[in-house]
């Protein structure tokens, strides 16, 4: 099943209204194996951060509305992290 995720285009630099500059730390062979996709792909390291972060946003937005779901028509107990996760499995199946 193909999700909203995989039919995101790189957003570039020249596409963003407002950018805010920040330093991060990487280990050296994280850099490197960006750096080889980002050579592969053609578009620049920032293009590719952003999009791995967006990405990244985009699954935790949807696994939190999944569990707010989950939760809203759950009508038992307080669940805990481990049983949503399992009711959320179970549904995904």
């Amino acid at each position: 099943m193909a999700s909203l995720l995989d039919s995101n285009p790189i957003i570039t630099y020249n596409d963003c209204m407002k950018s805010q500059t920040f330093n991060i730390s990487m280990p050296a062979k994280l850099v490197q194996r960006i750096d080889s996709q980002t050579k592969k792909q053609g578009y620049s390291r920032s293009d590719f951060v952003r999009q791995a972060v967006r990405k990244q946003l985009a699954t935790l937005e949807q696994w939190e509305n999944l569990t707010d779901s989950v939760r809203g028509e759950y009508k038992g107990n307080d669940l805990s992290e481990t049983e949503v996760a399992k009711i959320v499995s179970s549904q995904r199946s």
